[in-house]
């Protein structure tokens, strides 16, 4: 007989295990009232398919042309390091892109999907971009992200651009400036650039310090587009017409970083050169971790709860923070994000504040459904409440619910939705893949077996 302590052998998840035994059993999620001082709002539509939520969704915003002009250059950044649920919706993809190249008044800009999925030189040929979805597809001829490229590139031509960025490890360049051409650009106060470091403000071995990294990158029409500081235009920076489009999935990613979505999609902006062992390399520079390495021990809790989020909140105050920031969650992974257990939550949300958002989506449907109080935005052992409370803290959005304004239709009831109704529950999908249930089960309830 396989004992329980076999068993977590087995199932691969012991870094952060220890979490397990302190973490209460799952309570229903409860709305806090709003208050008088509303600060942001939160826009959903719910049980449409990902194509009707996406239009809906952006006209409870105003339509697109409140949020695009006619010749912005628009960067979406998709986290597709994974697939299947691990990857934002295409057809909700597709459908938001053809909105804007169809928006009243015309589209003259540019549109450019961009990505750092951290896969070596040739991140093409693996990932979200090569796999077959399973999940997440809505558009019956594309199978991966590949091809929804394709598809996008031959309806739009040179207004539409895939760019990879690519770690300097792999094969880009470091640079300082567009005049150096593409590459990324490292806040070490060298070459002209600022230096934007932060630390973690442990002590001793256990101190660790991170700067800020960003791509400069080149459109198919030729457009440079410098991502801290806007489009190089004739030896000028033009930062008006870019927007930046934070665009993520919703799904469980590990047992020392609970919830994946809007903050931690912000790692596939930035340089990840070095490896995520902080032991081993795991430095952009010789004093420098970069943004996996500085929080994280590799696969396991780092020393300093709740880093991954404050180190974007520097990243969103000091080189850029998206204009729009959108989770599509018509599949959500409960324990993994490629595999059953799923949940069909047929959700799609917007906001201008990431940190609003991922606490609402944690909260309301991932949690909601999951029950592993990983995913539990208002437990304090938790490290999704960790990280997100630790972006808001440091400047990277509001984490009081009370602040915070649902706007919410309901495909179902052919409604507008009341705050009560902010709980998502979806149909579940188990699988039969008896480690992937293990591990849900382990993550579920392990309080009560370790």
């Amino acid at each position: 007989m396989i004992t329980r302590r076999e068993l977590i052998k087995i199932l691969g998840i012991v870094p952060g295990l220890s979490l397990l035994k302190s973490l209460p059993a799952m309570a229903t999620p409860l709305v806090k009232p709003q208050s008088n001082d509303t600060k942001v709002s939160i826009y959903r539509s719910i049980n449409g398919t990902p194509i009707d939520n996406m239009q809906k969704v952006l006209s409870l915003m105003g339509g697109i042309e409140t949020l695009i002009q006619d010749n912005d250059i628009v960067v979406i950044k998709p986290n597709v390091q994974w697939w299947n649920q691990g990857a934002p919706n295409m057809g909700a993809l597709y459908t938001f892109i053809k909105s804007i190249m169809d928006r009243p008044g015309g589209f003259t800009g540019e549109f450019v999907v961009a990505e750092n999925c951290h896969r070596g030189s040739h991140p093409w040929r693996s990932a979200g971009w090569n796999h077959s979805f399973e999940r997440n597809r809505s558009i019956s001829d594309v199978q991966n992200y590949n091809e929804l490229t394709q598809r996008l590139k031959s309806e739009f031509g040179d207004r539409y651009s895939t760019v990879h960025w690519i770690n300097v490890k792999y094969g880009s360049k470091r640079v300082y400036s567009p005049e150096n051409g593409t590459g990324y650009v490292y806040c070490d106060g060298t070459g002209g650039v600022p230096k934007l470091a932060f630390g973690n403000g442990a002590p001793g071995a256990d101190f660790r310090e991170t700067i800020m990294t960003y791509p400069i990158f080149k459109t198919d029409r030729g457009t440079v587009v410098d991502y801290k500081n806007g489009i190089w235009v004739d030896g000028e920076y033009d930062n008006e017409r870019l927007k930046f489009i934070n665009f993520a999935a919703l799904n469980h990613h590990s047992t020392y970083c609970g919830m994946t979505s809007l903050i931690k999609n912000y790692l596939g902006v930035s340089d990840l050169s070095g490896g995520p062992d902080p032991f081993n390399d795991g430095k952009l520079t010789k004093d420098y971790y970069n943004f996996h390495s500085f929080p994280f021990n590799k696969w396991a809790p780092g020393p300093q709860p709740g880093m991954i989020g404050a180190q974007i909140a520097v990243f969103l105050n000091t080189i850029r923070k998206a204009d729009l920031h959108l989770v599509t969650a018509d599949w959500i992974g409960l324990a993994d994000r490629i595999e059953p257990p799923v949940a069909r939550t047929r959700a799609m949300l917007a906001s201008t504040d990431p940190v609003a958002l991922d606490y609402h989506s944690a909260k309301y449907l991932l949690y909601a459904n999951s029950g592993i109080r990983f995913h539990d935005p208002d437990a304090p052992e938790s490290p999704t409440h960790q990280y997100i409370k630790s972006c808001a803290v440091h400047g990277g959005g509001i984490f009081d619910e009370s602040k915070v304004a649902m706007v919410s239709y309901d495909y179902k009831t052919g409604r507008m939705q009341r705050n009560e109704e902010a709980t998502v529950i979806g149909e579940k999908e188990w699988g039969t893949d008896l480690k992937a249930l293990g591990k849900y089960l382990l993550m579920r309830y392990g309080a009560f077996l370790l």
